[in-house]
């Protein structure tokens, strides 16, 4: 494989094991021995959300007091807001009742609150899982790397995905920043869109990590793609830094530069960063319903703690994981909470953004 898309083996379980003795003491009233948990899922099968919640499902079976029976229930439309507006009016605080979040969720909390009834500020949250995105352009573009992204400013891009609102904002802000002139498509999910690329349909297009490792990767194996640069990560200070698992490609930051001759600032830039949050930071999470009593909250913690450090999952987290460090419990609130607090003034720049250019009103 490609150097570019070497896979970090390792990953970092943000939380603190000093605290897991306690935990499991406040765990130990809890007994689900005998119990089937629901773990929704509001996505169809075989998507990143749904990848992601089987894989990990048997590990909290394993892990969970009482090793109890963990059903995954796919409760697909509206881009999760069926979904979650299912589990918002039929769970219960009980821990048997949970739910998969992925950006798209977070998304749809915040730009489509009039039709979406959960509040993610008031889930409980287990584990939060980062997971970056990579873009990638055909090379009937005549570019080869990113430091000849500037060969693309007066060509005739087509780029498809689900939505305006939705997880593609990634892409939508990050487009709009470099000045590129792009036609949209929308109605159209992750793999189909993929396909549609290979077809030559679309001649623009990112991927998620698992994504791009699993299926685009190929893409560029045969010469049909060529990888620009990954969006990156925000470290603690909220800098932007290189994507952990594409270090050898450069960040959305270092390509505006070589685009522009400047670093990215303003208004525009924050609102990103906002959106980055949201697709990148806060891109997976398992969550419990709000009121969940605190020993069933510590006893889900305490899995969560427990899977990431158990050796068969470890052999297994590339592909589930990848690379990025891994938030259990209180140390993921307020990653989620930054993701869906949004400043005035940016989200002012976003509202501009997405009327002028989508004819979108929030």
């Amino acid at each position: 494989m490609h150097k570019s898309f070497r896979v970090a083996a390792c990953f970092t379980i943000v939380a603190s094991f000093a605290g897991l003795p306690a935990m499991e003491a406040a765990a130990q009233k809890v007994d689900f021995a005998g119990k089937r948990i629901e773990m929704v899922v509001p996505f169809p099968p075989g998507g990143g959300s749904d990848v992601y919640s089987r894989a990990l499902a048997p590990f909290f079976e394993k892990h969970l007091p009482g090793n109890p029976t963990i059903i995954v229930r796919n409760v697909p439309g509206g881009g999760s807001i069926t979904g979650a507006n299912q589990f918002q009016s039929r769970a219960r605080p009980d821990g048997l009742h949970v739910l998969v979040c992925s950006s798209s969720t977070v998304m749809n909390f915040v730009f489509r609150k009039s039709k979406f009834q959960l509040d993610l500020n008031k889930m409980v949250p287990i584990l939060l899982s980062p997971q970056g995105s990579v873009v990638y352009v055909s090379p009937a573009l005549g570019v080869t790397a990113a430091k000849d992204i500037a060969k693309l400013k007066d060509q005739a891009l087509t780029f498809g995905g689900g939505g305006p609102t939705g997880a593609e904002m990634r892409m939508t802000t990050t487009l709009d920043l470099l000045g590129l002139n792009v036609k949209y498509v929308w109605g159209i999910a992750r793999g189909p869109t993929r396909l549609a690329f290979e077809r030559g349909e679309f001649n623009i297009n990112y991927d998620t990590t698992p994504g791009f490792l699993k299926n685009a990767s190929k893409l560029v194996k045969a010469g049909k793609a060529v990888p620009l640069f990954a969006l990156g990560v925000l470290d603690e200070a909220g800098n932007l830094q290189r994507d952990p698992n594409f270090k050898d490609l450069p960040s959305f930051a270092e390509v505006y530069e070589i685009m522009h001759g400047k670093k990215p600032s303003g208004p525009g830039y924050e609102a990103w960063k906002a959106i980055l949050k949201m697709g990148v930071m806060a891109n997976k999470s398992i969550l419990l319903p709000a009121g969940t009593p605190k020993p069933i909250v510590d006893a889900w913690r305490a899995a969560a703690q427990k899977t990431l450090a158990d050796p068969e999952f470890e052999e297994k987290a590339a592909k589930v994981i990848e690379g990025y460090p891994q938030f259990v419990g209180d140390s993921a609130s307020p990653i989620m909470s930054s993701a869906t607090t949004i400043p005035p003034d940016v989200w002012e720049w976003i509202k501009t953004f997405l009327k002028t250019k989508h004819d979108v009103t929030l």
